[in-house]
This record gives C-alpha cells, structure tokens and sequence, in this order.
C-alpha cells in the first residue's frame, strides 16, 4: 500500500506540469527537461494512422538503448499464455503461500488482470514453466523481442524464473514501440483472441480526454540483488502502452534510469516512468 500511496502523489505532483506549446516548440523541451531531469529517459508516441512519431524525447540515443524488460515482459508473457490457451480471463493463480511485506497484494490468489494490475512477480514465475523454454523462445524470435535472451543470472541456470528480473532478458525502447505497433495492429504471430484478452487485462482507465489506455509499468535495478539489498542502487524504469479514442491509435514508451543513486528514493523506476507517461500523454493528446 505504502508503494501506491506514494506512488499516487508523484503522479498527482507532476500532473500540475502542463505542456504549454507545441510538441516541436521550447515549451515542450523545458517540458522534457524538468521531467526527466536526474533520470537518463527516452519517451516516443506513434499515431498509427499517420503512420509517424508525433513526440519523441530522444537524448544520446537513449530509445535505441537495451535495458532489462522487467514487467513489461508480462505483455509479451500474456500474449504467449492466452494464445497457447494456458489461461483465460478466469483463470485464478493460487498463491504459493509467501508473504511479501513490500508487496501485500501479491499475499492471495490472483486473477489474470489482477496479476497485470499489481505486477505479482510469482504469477510469471508459474506460467514460464508451462510455456516451457522452447516456446517461449520461438515467441520471443517470432516478436523480434529485444535480444532475446532469456538465460537468466549468469551461472544460475534460473533463466525460467528471473531472466526478465534485471537480467538477461532486454530490450530498448525503440524496439518495445515496434513490438506495441505490431500488437495493436494485429500483426504478431499469435491469435486475435490473445491480443484483445491481453489488452482487456492491460486496461488502465480513461485520459483526461476520454482516451482507454492500456499499459504496463516495470521496475528493476541495476546490479539486482536477490536478498532485496537494491536501496540506493540505480533504478530502472518503464510505462509502456496503447492509447484509442474512436478511431484514434496511438502506441507509447516511457523509460528511465537514474543517473545517479539516490539511498532515500522511495518510489520504484515504474510508478515515475508512469507519471512521466501520463503528463505527457495527457499534455499532447489533450490539446
């Protein structure tokens, strides 16, 4: 609760920063920098129908740069499971019986939209397994997802379990707007019934203008440490989705990694891609 509590002021916080001139003008740049600022970021928004990036914060090529995919690999993880028919929207995840005190949502079963909701870590943790490592990577090929490497930690043979848990498995976030490109225009190799399931999941709510968004956060920090000493190491961030208002489509990628540690940051690298997201979003598509 503490994580949303906060999590919900920053978002409020930073949604008082409105975009005050076109996305081509200074406004937008000042825009850029006061978002960003502390963070090595990159942000795009595609409108399908022009067929074009219509923003794009791009600083030394930061969007072509590969970072972990951490929770954003439930997208692509949802899509396998849905279309391999493992799950359905009914589906329930019995909780293994461990407590997380950071993460009390995660301390019952799950629902598919609810492990999407609250990025429970040990629903993914299931459902790899059952893909199993072929499928999985034949999928990961099939969408030209990132390196596509799903061995893990070195030496640990747990590439099931934790190859997208800031490790192997990354991607950069030019190659997370083609994946969402391909996704929302129906192009990727598995079924209709995968993709319209995986977005129902993914549903966030409304923009200030109306618009549905779906979308998924993900957190990670680099040089993971798996007894949860990662205060004060460098974290990485995403916020990455769909945004469709009538015959409007729009495909985002928000990331960000600090650029510097900071041992008192509270909130995790996801919930500030979001605002970051979500004031930018809200900002041009509300113009």
């Amino acid at each position: 609760m503490k994580h949303i509590l906060v999590a919900a002021a920053f978002v409020a916080l930073i949604a008082g920063w409105a975009i005050t001139a076109s996305a081509d003008g200074d406004g937008i740049e000042k825009t850029y920098s006061r978002l960003f600022e502390g963070y090595d970021g990159c942000f795009m928004l595609f409108d399908l129908n022009q067929g074009k990036l219509v923003m794009e914060y791009n600083p030394d090529n930061r969007c072509v740069q590969r970072i972990p995919a951490n929770s954003t690999f439930k997208v692509p993880l949802s899509l396998m499971a849905f279309d391999q028919g493992i799950i359905t929207e009914n589906s329930v995840f019995t909780w293994d019986g461990k407590a997380r005190d950071d993460f009390p949502d995660w301390n019952r079963d799950q629902t598919p939209a609810s492990w999407q909701k609250y990025s429970v870590v040990w629903v993914s943790q299931q459902l790899t397994p059952r893909i199993g490592l072929a499928r999985i990577r034949k999928y990961l090929a099939d969408f030209a997802y990132g390196n596509q490497d799903f061995t893990g930690d070195p030496g640990k043979n747990n590439g099931l379990t934790n190859a997208w848990l800031s490790s192997s498995l990354k991607i950069s976030a030019a190659e997370q707007l083609e994946f969402l490109k391909r996704m929302e225009s129906y192009q990727l190799p598995v079924s209709a019934t995968a993709i319209d399931q995986t977005k129902r999941i993914l549903y966030q709510g409304t923009l200030n203008t109306g618009a549905d968004y779906y979308a998924k956060t993900g957190s990670g920090w680099k040089g993971r440490s798996d007894d949860g000493g990662n205060q004060g190491k460098l974290r990485d961030g995403w916020y990455v989705g769909i945004v469709e208002k009538g015959s409007a489509k729009y495909v985002f990628v928000t990331t960000i990694s600090d650029k510097s540690p900071d041992p008192t940051a509270k909130l995790l690298g996801g919930p500030i891609a979001k605002g970051i997201a979500l004031t930018l979003l809200n900002g041009y598509l509300g113009r």
